[in-house]
C-alpha cells in the first residue's frame, strides 16, 4: 500500500521496527481493538516505512483528517499483510 503525505510517497511495510515502535510506544503489545490503537499502529508503519522522512504525530493527525478513507484502506492492507504471513508460517 502507498500513501502520499506532504508530497512525499510512502510504500507501506510491515515490519518487526513497526512492531517495536508501536510496544514502545504505547507500552503494550498491538492488538487493534480501538481507532486509536489502530491510528498509532499505522502511524508507526508510516515512520518505519522510511527512514528518510519524519512526520510528528500530530501532523499525521490532520493528514488523516482530510484522508479519512485511508484509515480503512490501512485496516485491511493490514488484514491482508497479517493473512498472508500467516499462510507463510504454515508452510
Amino acid at each position: 500500500m502507498k500513501i502520499t503525505i506532504k508530497d512525499k510517497e510512502i510504500e507501506l511495510k510491515y515490519t518487526m521496527r513497526s512492531m517495536l515502535m508501536y510496544e514502545n510506544i504505547t507500552e503494550k503489545s498491538f492488538v487493534p481493538n480501538t481507532m486509536t490503537d489502530i491510528v498509532t499502529y499505522m502511524y508507526c508503519v508510516v515512520l518505519s516505512s522510511t527512514k528518510d522522512y519524519s512526520i510528528t504525530y500530530d501532523e499525521f493527525l490532520d493528514y488523516l483528517d482530510e484522508n479519512i478513507d485511508v484509515v480503512n484502506e490501512f485496516s485491511q492492507w493490514l488484514i491482508d499483510v497479517v493473512a498472508i504471513h500467516n499462510k507463510l508460517k504454515k508452510n
